[in-house]
């Protein structure tokens, strides 16, 4: 019985991570940008005897990023690009570099820097990226090989990354990466659409339902845990 209990209170504490990540992918659902995050479950086993489970119940071994594309929506804003298919932009945050899906882009008021939204500028081939403000916004165009110009005159070159496996990359806030020390970049270009703008990945239906099934999961087992323990304790009464 006591082993039941042990079991039981592991599941609920599983359970529990579950639902704070299904709550955070709701959570950021109109993130732009923000990649699913997913829990891989295991059953931890004794490690002297593996056939002996007791004690020791299922645990969350790994979160892991759902790094497919989210949906793109047309902006019509010549500032807004994203990426079709994999790779990131990168941003700089001061001595660090930032990876991000994000791609809406503003004119720094003072530099004519192109910056998003919390002020890092983007990482252009040869430098920042300079728009002055005598320029209109709808005079400016971006290639699919990332080439900012306007009236005809190249004003600079987004920088564009992809990588071998972005399961080596670490999360940064809720929309960004940084690199991994085992990240490899890819020598494939990306391919950047302007005027659309990427939205989270997150499926709010999926994650509603998977929100009530791990609901039921942790009252079930919440109630398999209340009757071992009654039962141990009319046992021990006995």
């Amino acid at each position: 019985m006591i082993n039941g209990l042990y079991s039981g209170a592991s599941a609920m504490q599983m359970l529990a991570q579950q639902q704070e990540l299904i709550s955070s992918n709701l959570m950021h659902v109109n993130s732009s940008g923000h990649r699913r995050v997913q829990p891989a479950v295991r059953q931890r086993f004794n490690e002297t005897v593996p056939e002996v489970t007791a004690g020791l119940g299922p645990e969350v071994a790994k979160v892991s990023t759902d790094f497919r594309p989210g949906r793109l929506v047309d902006t019509g804003r010549p500032l807004d690009v994203a990426i079709s298919g994999d790779g990131f932009f990168a941003f700089q945050n001061g001595t660090q570099e930032i990876l991000t899906r994000n791609g809406r882009l503003f004119r720094e008021p003072n530099s004519g820097e192109l910056v998003n939204e919390d002020g890092y500028p983007i990482q252009g081939e040869n430098g920042p990226i300079v728009i002055g403000p005598e320029i209109p916004e709808q005079h400016i165009a971006i290639a699919s090989d990332g080439t900012v110009s306007a009236n005809g005159n190249q004003l600079g070159k987004i920088q564009t990354h992809l990588f071998q496996n972005n399961e080596t990359l670490i999360p940064f806030g809720a929309i960004a990466f940084t690199r991994g020390p085992d990240t490899v970049e890819s020598d494939t270009p990306a391919k950047v659409i302007q005027n659309q703008h990427e939205l989270s990945n997150v499926q709010p239906v999926f994650e509603l339902i998977s929100l009530i099934v791990n609901t039921r999961q942790h009252e079930a087992v919440q109630k398999a845990t209340s009757s071992i323990s009654d039962s141990l304790r009319e046992y021990i009464r006995s």
